[in-house]
């Protein structure tokens, strides 16, 4: 990983606020895609943790997984957990008709799964947006030293 650091989580963060706004704009027209967007908005923003921290992950979309490599460095990413698993679905269950059933995400997403997947992506953005801003805050008073 070489694009690492706070300058580079920057980037990360700014891309999830790229996908959290088009999942408010696709949810009434579009909800299955808005949830696909909410789960990358929320994908993105701890990914830009770990960017930032210069830790190396893997290019999974599980968002439980991400907030378990977090937790030893912020633990109140765990309050969050609960949204990780209905997040992660909608990652491939909002993108692919299913084979075996036939369920095909325009007719199986809500507009209300989309609201509820926007407001989960919302706190996990807020929440690592904190976090990022602490991160900022320790580098510029160590490069002010």
């Amino acid at each position: 990983m070489k694009f690492v650091g706070i300058k580079a989580a920057s980037e990360w963060i700014a891309l999830a606020h790229s996908d959290y706004e088009a999942a408010q704009f696709l949810s009434p027209a579009k909800p299955h895609l808005a949830c696909y967007h909410s789960q990358q908005a929320a994908e993105k923003a701890l990914k830009a943790l770990y960017v930032a921290y210069g830790i190396p992950f893997n290019f999974v979309q599980a968002i439980g997984e991400l907030m378990d490599g977090l937790k030893d460095r912020h633990p109140q990413l765990q309050q969050l957990r609960k949204y990780a698993a209905v997040l992660t679905l909608y990652e491939a269950n909002t993108r692919y008709i299913n084979v075996s059933t036939g369920t095909n995400p325009m007719k199986e997403f809500t507009e209300e799964n989309a609201r509820e997947a926007i407001q989960m992506a919302q706190e996990i953005l807020r929440a690592s947006e904190a976090i990022f801003a602490v991160l900022v805050q320790k580098e510029v008073s160590k490069s002010s030293d």
